[in-house]
């Protein structure tokens, strides 16, 4: 019994195996599938647009905005050198101490158109510190008015009387007002000469530096150059030539001139003096008349003239200023 099963599941074992063998072996008879690709498709291009320009306007309502004005820049002024004010530091000793073609032309020639408003100037002449300082006059309604120290005119180094010289006196100090006479080119009855005398008061001029002979140039004094910024005259007030030029034209009579002692503290007008420096006198210059140059800040042509000229014999200045 035991062995009729045995060759029972020995059969049915073998037709398994039978099954598996050939299906394995079998399969490599059937053809494989044929495989058809599948053709790719071709992308059509993608059409480029054309562009359209489009207008359209946005409408914004703006946001105020607060604007802060730039300021517009305040011009700088450059400062007035000190020649603007005293021209004679940047002249020559020649245009210092020379002088025009005009030397013998009387002065009711060269001072025919008249003068300026006797109110135009103020003239202070500072003894202590030995300059001539104009300023533009304040009328304050008094006979004589005030300077206007905020508006200079012109320095000017100066000798006043010194009564230590021979026939020399002490200038005396007050306050005029300019008188008539003028005169060119002077003889003094002492021999001495000047150049452009303007009469302040009584026999006190201001007048150049000192010739020994009325237009004769090749006579100047040098020592009346060297002397300018002391007291050296016999009264009158001595200049250079360009100075007392410019006083000959610019001032009338009837314009206040304040003869003062002067402060050795007096910081402003020391200040003006230590700028006041002339070149040395030059023992062999040559004057030539008519050849000495001109680099004034100012012409002639130029003067204002309101004033008409007036003539009046001039005193002779030789012993000091006398009496009013």
């Amino acid at each position: 019994m035991r062995e009729k099963r045995n060759c029972i599941v020995l059969g049915l074992l073998l037709c398994f195996l039978t099954l598996v063998v050939s299906g394995c072996t079998g399969s490599k008879n059937v053809p494989e599938p044929t495989i058809t690709p599948v053709p790719t498709a071709t992308p059509s291009p993608t059409p480029t647009p054309t562009p359209h320009t489009v207008h359209f306007t946005v409408l914004v309502t703006p946001t105020p905005v607060a604007i802060t004005p730039t300021p517009s820049p305040i011009p700088t002024e450059s400062p007035v050198p000190f020649s603007y004010y005293a021209p004679t530091v940047n002249m020559t000793y020649t245009e210092l101490v020379g002088s025009s073609d005009d030397m013998l032309v009387k002065s009711k020639e060269l001072l025919k158109d008249g003068f300026p408003d006797p109110m135009t100037y103020y003239i202070i002449v500072d003894k202590e510190w030995q300059v001539v300082l104009v300023y533009k006059r304040i009328d304050d309604g008094t006979r004589f008015g005030q300077p206007d120290l905020d508006q200079p005119v012109r320095y000017m180094l100066c000798s006043t009387g010194n009564p230590k010289k021979n026939y020399g006196h002490e200038t005396t100090s007050g306050i005029w007002q300019i008188k008539v006479p003028k005169e060119r080119f002077y003889q003094f009855v002492n021999l001495e000469a000047a150049q452009y005398l303007t009469l302040i008061h009584s026999r006190t001029y201001f007048h150049s530096v000192l010739y020994k002979k009325r237009a004769k140039l090749d006579t100047l004094v040098q020592s009346s150059y060297d002397d300018l910024g002391k007291k050296a005259s016999h009264a009158c007030i001595r200049l250079t030539v360009p100075d007392a030029r410019w006083m000959y034209y610019n001032i009338g009579y009837g314009t206040t001139c304040e003869i003062r002692d002067g402060d050795p503290y007096d910081i402003r007008t020391g200040n003006i003096r230590a700028q006041l420096v002339l070149p040395p006198s030059d023992p062999d210059i040559k004057l030539v008349p008519g050849e000495v140059p001109w680099t004034d800040n100012w012409r002639i042509e130029d003067v204002e003239h309101v004033l008409p000229y007036k003539y009046q014999m001039a005193p002779k200045p030789d012993m000091g200023d006398g009496d009013d």
